[in-house]
């Protein structure tokens, strides 16, 4: 006598439902895997320096605002916008910022970056295509001087000027001359953004899989589940419709994890859109990594999923159960 064992594929919704608390869990373990390396990353001492030269080069470049206590720093432009001056302040702070970068790069930039940046600036305001209603923003007075036209300068208010004129400029040029023209500027932001993506994104990312998607597999060994398949009651077998092994259940977790979580995010999503349509409506209804290595995804509410075929012989059988009958089913 022996154990009759018959599965059912799982509900659709269930199956949801279970990926939908996964990845639920992954977000927050991303978040608290995240927060914990930031604050390890930015209080480092050699962060710190780092950070501090930062703040420096922005403040004293003239193209951001910097907070006495320099743990605010926002560019100019986004300051003046966001903090109710009037049309004279940003008219007038904008035209300072832009001088005052242009005598910054004469002192801090390589050589001839002051000469390259004027010459940019002057090209900007005497070209044909920066109008204002057909009105050039720019003329050059009898002397040679570049100045604000009056006819542009009666046809709109100091708030318009600064939006069309000067914001605009600091926006797409000044801020790409300080990466350009700067050399230590450019080597900071690097060095912060490789932290920020190689000691902090990336590595709470990869972690936060593993614990989601993969430790708890090493728990759940009776249908390698996750915590939601856990909750949902989804256990996973193999074509010998017995618990994959070690091997099998890593393989599963190194194609989701590569295929799936990794890429994902560079490529809108595709990957996930993929598997999720062969579960959802391929024959088999296998997710992609399942689908490779031949596992499925069953129900296990009221049923068991055994190791081997030795422990289905020690089961406690009675004469009323039929041979062993391993068998797949789905709900109509």
């Amino acid at each position: 006598m022996a154990i009759n064992i018959a599965y059912h594929k799982p509900m659709f919704h269930r199956r949801c439902f279970a990926n939908l608390v996964d990845f639920i869990l992954f977000g927050f373990m991303f978040a608290l895997l995240f927060l914990g390396a930031r604050a390890i990353v930015t209080n480092s001492s050699t962060y710190l320096e780092a950070d501090s030269a930062l703040v420096q080069i922005r403040g004293d470049s003239g193209l951001y605002f910097v907070s006495s206590d320099k743990k605010e720093t926002t560019d100019i432009v986004s300051y003046l916008q966001n903090n109710n001056y009037d049309g004279y302040a940003k008219w007038n702070l904008s035209r300072k910022a832009i001088d005052t970068f242009i005598a910054y790069c004469g002192s801090n930039g390589y050589e001839g970056s002051q000469a390259k940046v004027q010459a940019d600036y002057d090209a900007y305001r005497l070209d044909s295509r920066l109008t204002y209603k057909d009105i050039p923003m720019f003329i050059k007075d009898e002397s040679g001087v570049i100045i604000e036209n009056p006819k542009w300068v009666e046809a709109c208010n100091l708030s318009t000027r600064f939006e069309t004129a000067y914001a605009p400029y600091i926006d797409a040029k000044c801020q790409a001359f300080l990466v350009t023209e700067i050399p230590q500027y450019l080597d900071l932001t690097r060095y912060e953004s490789n932290m920020l993506y190689f000691a902090e994104l990336t590595p709470s990312y990869a972690v936060a899989g593993i614990l989601v998607y993969f430790v708890p597999t090493l728990f759940f060994r009776r249908g390698r589940m996750t915590l939601g398949k856990a909750m949902y009651r989804i256990g996973l077998v193999d074509k010998r419709i017995l618990v994959p092994k070690f091997g099998r259940s890593a393989a599963r977790f190194g194609i989701f994890y590569v295929f799936e979580l990794l890429l994902t995010p560079f490529t809108f999503g595709l990957p996930f859109l993929l598997s999720f349509s062969l579960m959802a409506f391929s024959k088999s209804k296998q997710g992609l990594p399942d689908y490779i290595l031949g596992l499925n995804e069953v129900d296990v509410s009221d049923a068991k999923i055994y190791f081997d075929k030795a422990e289905i012989a020690l089961e406690e059988i009675t004469e009323n159960k039929r041979p062993v009958d391993f068998k797949m089913e789905k709900y109509d």
